[in-house]
Parts: structure tokens; sequence; C-alpha cells
């Protein structure tokens, strides 16, 4: 009787070996479903930022507040009052910085179209001959328009959709990011109230002492390095923003304040930021100074000032222990950038200093925090 099993057969055997040869050369299944997974896990963040993106800034933001929480008074209150407490004083904060910032804001909005204007007669020269081929370019459009349509009324109809497309964008931009808002402050609140909570669940998860002790290590040790680093750098912002604003009062530039705390916000956002800013500042100072040597000021402090802050005063602060590696840097911030826009741009370097300081903790991915640090140091594994 014929043998019909031929899965032990040399031919079999060999087209099944070469099978597994060929995939393994190329990626292992459970190496092509990780990748896989890693894909949709950044397609839904990309899907879902509006919702995903307030959320995450609430965790990062609750590592700055969390020290607090071990203060007098607060530690004396329950997580719930304290959690309270931090986040109506952060709201008034805000707010109190909105109502500062109103006047300038409005005065610079008023500003700008006889600034424009003023700008326009200074360059008027260079300008001139642009918009003469500008309206023969628009003349030569309505001329084709009027000769397809037979009146002149297509080019307003569609002025009117435009308006009302960019009206409808700009209410759905502001509803947009009320609702983020309003994720961030309540999400903000419940983490600090349930920071020790949840701390005490993650380490009830690990089975055997030795595991509960290590977790309970690594849960203190990335929170002391994520809140020093995210405090250190929050200070410093500070400063650079006084800094920025007596340099800007000093030089003669209008509404001092006003750039002084650009300048502090722009900073949480690695090189991105200070170009802004020294372009902002070279736009006001263009369009309030009248000669040009002294429109370049503004820029130039602006310039040096995040020159000390950088190169002197930000490497004594944070030391080596936060440092990262600067083409990291640069590629979390276009990537998240990209994901989140500014939002992500923003939360690009603690999302780094995180999966540093996680990685570090963990003995199957300790060698990858080599590539996020700025120089490869040595780590001592946690005990098993």
């Amino acid at each position: 009787m014929p043998d019909n099993d031929t899965s032990n057969s040399p031919g079999a055997n060999g087209a099944a070996g070469a099978g597994r040869i060929a995939l393994g050369g190329l990626m292992l299944p459970g190496t092509a479903l990780s990748f896989l997974s890693i894909l949709a896990l950044f397609y839904t963040l990309y899907l879902a930022q509006a919702l995903i993106a307030p959320v995450f800034t609430a965790i990062v933001v609750s590592f700055l507040f969390t020290p607090l929480l071990r203060l007098s008074p607060l530690k004396y209150l329950p997580d719930p009052a304290a959690a309270a407490i931090i986040v109506f004083s952060l709201l008034g904060l805000c707010g109190g910085g909105l109502y500062l910032l109103a006047d300038p804001v409005s005065e610079w909005a008023e500003r700008i179209p006889s600034a424009i204007e003023e700008f326009r007669e200074r360059t008027r020269e260079i300008t001139v001959p642009m918009e003469e081929m500008r309206a023969a370019s628009e003349k030569m459009r309505e001329a084709a328009g009027s000769f397809a349509n037979g009146n002149g009324k297509a080019g307003n109809q569609e002025v009117v959709v435009q308006e009302a497309s960019l009206a409808n964008r700009a209410l759905t931009l502001i509803g947009e990011t009320g609702t983020s808002l309003l994720i961030f402050f309540v999400f903000l609140y419940f983490v600090l109230a349930t920071t020790h909570l949840m701390r005490d669940r993650i380490v009830r998860l690990a089975p055997r002492i030795s595991d509960k002790e290590k977790a309970r290590r690594i849960i203190r040790d990335i929170e002391r390095e994520i809140s020093g680093y995210l405090v250190s750098v929050t200070l410093i912002n500070i400063c650079l923003g006084i800094a920025i604003g007596l340099c800007m009062w000093a030089i003669g530039l209008p509404n001092p304040v006003l750039w002084g705390a650009a300048g502090m916000i722009l900073n949480y956002i690695p090189y991105l930021g200070p170009a802004i800013g020294m372009a902002l500042t070279g736009i006001a100072g263009l369009l309030t100074m009248s000669d040009p040597a002294l429109a370049l000021l503004p820029p130039a402090f602006y310039f040096l000032c995040n020159l000390i802050e950088s190169q002197l005063v930000l490497p004594t602060v944070i030391g080596r222990r936060h440092t990262i590696n600067a083409a990291m840097v640069f590629l979390s911030i276009v990537f998240w950038g990209w994901m989140w826009g500014v939002i992500g741009a923003v939360l690009a370097v603690p999302i780094l200093v995180i999966i540093k300081a996680t990685f570090s903790h963990l003995d199957r991915l300790q060698k990858f925090s080599v590539f996020i640090a700025a120089e490869e140091r040595k780590t001592r594994p946690l005990p098993d």
C-alpha cells in the first residue's frame, strides 16, 4: 500500500525549509506582527489626535506638578482636594496671563494694517514692479473669466464661498481647541487625584515580592527623572522670558511683556521655537523702528538670550543626566510635529525623556536607550 503522507519526503522538507528560510531571511512572523501593531498604533494616534494629544499632554504635565503633592500643606490634604487646588491655580494662572496679554495682542492687531502700509511705502521701489505684474495677471484672469461666462458674477460668488469656508474653518478650529483644553484640564485633575492610587495598583500587579520592589523603584526613578527635567526646563524658560522681555524693553520694542511670554513658551520647542521667536521680533522691529539698522536689534538680542540659555545655562542646570542625542531630538520634533502639530512639537522632547527613562530601567530595552542618550554611559541594571 503506497504511503500518501508526503510531509516527511525530501521534497516537502526542502520546500518547507526554503519557505522558512525565505521568511526568516526577511522578517520573522512575530517581528512582522509587532511591526504591523506599531504601524496601527501610530495610525490611531494620528487619526485620534484631537482626543489622544490632550490626554497625553495632561499625563506629561502631571509629572511637573506631582512633586507639589508631597509638599506642605498639600501633602496633608486628600489627593482629590490637592489636585483640585493645583488645577484651579493653573487655570487662574492661564486666565491671568491671557488677561495681561490681551491688550498687547489687540494693540499689535490694530497696528498691523498701518504698519504693513508703512512697510510697503519703504519698499515701494521693489514692490511696485511686482504689484504691476500681479495686477496684469489679475486682469488677464478676469478677462478670461468674463469671456467664458459672459459676465463677472462667477468670480464674486467664488469669493463669497471662500470667505464662508474660512469662517467655518475658524469656528471649527475654535471648537476643537476648546474641547481639547477641556479634556486636558479634566484629565489632568483625575491623573493628579489618582496618582498614588495608580502607582499602588501597578505595584500590586507584580506577581512576586522582588518584582513589586523592582516596579516600585522603576516608577520612582522615572517620576523623579521626568519631573526633574520638566521643572528645570520650566524654570529656565521663565528666566529666559524675563531676560528677553528686559532686552526688548531696553531697546524700545513695544510690549516687552508679550515678547517675554512668547519667548518663554516658544522655548519649549527646541530649534524651531527660537527661530520663530527671532522671526517675530525681526518683523516687529521692521514694523516699529524707522532705522533698518535698529530693526535688527530685537532678533539679535533674542538670539543672544537663547544662545546663552542653550549653551551655558541649560547644560549647567540639566547636566548630563537628562542629555539627549540632538539628532533624536530633531527627528522627534519632526515626527510628532507631523503627527500632532504644535502640541506634538512641544511634547517631542518630554516623550524622548519618558522613553529613555523607561528603557534604561528595563533589561531587554536598555540597549535602545543608548541611541537616545547623547553619550553612552554605564547604567546598573536592576536586580531580577
